[in-house]
């Protein structure tokens, strides 16, 4: 079975930030990539397009927070050739995907559990905390959240180590493992915690089909989408 890197760009005020642990109030914008000399998204997305990726996770940071957006951007990856992966809060549930654009909906976003019932077919991330998924009102055990989530229909489930973002810490792959046994028949991805390469080997024999990078291809440890 084949692994695809999604890369990820997180977009705020215009430019490219580094992702770090979920606290966004602290993200600078890129400064440091093997992909692209500055935090404007064409490089970053033209560093992508080199490595031969054909797809990009954007999250709109802006719209997430409720200030504004970067659609351009999503617009601007599109023009490229990307089928694009976005992520523009909770905003997403209301705009039908395509075959180039699918909305990727946070648990952060929905105030309770009961409402996963509106992503019936859609790409859902399990936003996700000390191996505690968020939801706006309540939090839950990562395996129960996935149970709720792949019960409910959904056309894939991107778990994301919100608090292992961008810190080159490792992937759970423990959790991951219970996830993916919850999930059978459901397309799986991930995001949060690369370290090495050895773990991509680990998640395609998990079964995993998708993993969002974003700190180890600018750092040069990813260097191709399909492994």
């Amino acid at each position: 079975m084949s692994l695809t890197i999604i890369p990820v760009l997180d977009v705020m005020n215009g430019v490219v930030v580094h992702a770090v642990a979920g606290k966004r109030n602290e993200y600078k914008p890129l400064s440091k990539s093997v992909v692209a000399n500055s935090p404007n998204p064409v490089d970053v997305l033209n560093g992508f397009s080199r490595l031969g990726c054909r797809n990009v996770y954007i999250a709109d940071l802006d719209a997430i927070m409720g200030r504004g957006g970067n659609r351009h951007v999503i617009e601007t990856a599109l023009s490229l050739g990307f089928k694009v992966f976005a992520d523009v809060g909770r905003e997403g549930i209301s705009i039908r995907d395509n075959e180039r654009i699918a909305y990727v909906i946070g648990t952060e976003y929905l105030v309770y559990p009961s409402e996963l019932g509106l992503l019936r077919n859609r790409v859902v991330s399990l936003d996700t905390k000390n191996r505690m998924t968020q939801f706006k009102n309540v939090e839950i055990g990562v395996v129960q959240a996935a149970k709720e989530v792949c019960g409910s229909g959904v056309k894939m489930v991107v778990v994301l180590f919100l608090d292992r973002v961008g810190t080159s810490m490792g992937i759970d792959v423990e959790i991951l493992k219970s996830v993916v046994d919850v999930c059978k028949g459901v397309d799986i991805g991930v995001g949060g915690g690369l370290r090495e390469l050895n773990e991509i080997s680990i998640l395609k024999s998990l079964g995993v089909k998708y993993a969002f990078v974003a700190t180890a291809i600018h750092r040069g440890l990813v260097d191709k989408c399909e492994f």
